[in-house]
């Protein structure tokens, strides 16, 4: 990672560090029977939902929401009868495999202790699509602007050493043309052992 004292590139050294006033972000993903779950610490419901939203997909498809221990929102292929919306919601609010509720069942993301999501979906690519929107969020919290989200591979990449991405505030800097983000593939508690740069001229994103 770069030294940031005393780079000519830095933001104003004497203001307080961007990165302090965002919060961390976990990443963690694991296979499941059905697919794959992700957890991530900085995402609700409604923003997974709109990241996994294709206009094709959405066209023949339904979706769902309800409340139970936590609030969910699911997406559905295809045309869903009232007995089997009743089915789908007592299957996803009773079970820890809520894909099993409907095989036309794609996602379904639930807010998890009220402070990020777990998300179940057939697709790896969804996941990774998942994981790049809260890379995507996090770099445009602490730049104040929007700010494109990392190509899957990339994510790929990153996730393929452990299923589990940690960054810290205090690992990340930002300079006057890129944000140098440090990761940790070991744990909340490990420091970072690998890096992303987003590059602020052109809005890309860029591994070791």
């Amino acid at each position: 990672m770069n030294t940031q004292t005393d780079n000519p590139n830095n933001w104003n050294n004497k203001q307080p560090s961007l990165a302090s006033l965002v919060c961390p972000l976990r990443v963690e993903l694991s296979k499941t029977t059905e697919g794959w779950c992700i957890d991530i610490s900085s995402l609700t419901p409604c923003d997974a939902m709109m990241a996994l939203a294709r206009e094709d997909m959405l066209e023949e498809s339904t979706i769902l929401s309800g409340g139970g221990k936590s609030p969910w929102v699911a997406c559905v292929y295809g045309p869903v009868e009232l007995g089997d919306a009743k089915a789908i919601v007592h299957e996803v609010e009773h079970s820890e495999f809520p894909l099993n509720a409907d095989v036309r069942m794609q996602s379904i993301v639930s807010s998890k202790d009220g402070e990020c999501i777990s998300a179940h979906v057939r697709q790896y690519g969804d996941a990774l699509t998942l994981a790049a929107t809260a890379f995507s969020q996090y770099a445009s919290a602490l730049l104040d602007e929007f700010v494109s989200p990392p190509d899957l591979g990339l994510i790929d990449s990153l996730l393929e050493k452990s299923g589990l991405l940690s960054i810290r505030p205090i690992e990340t800097e930002v300079f006057s043309t890129f944000v140098d983000i440090g990761i940790s593939t070991g744990g909340v508690s490990e420091p970072a052992d690998s890096m992303i740069i987003y590059d602020i001229l052109s809005d890309t994103w860029h591994g070791e």
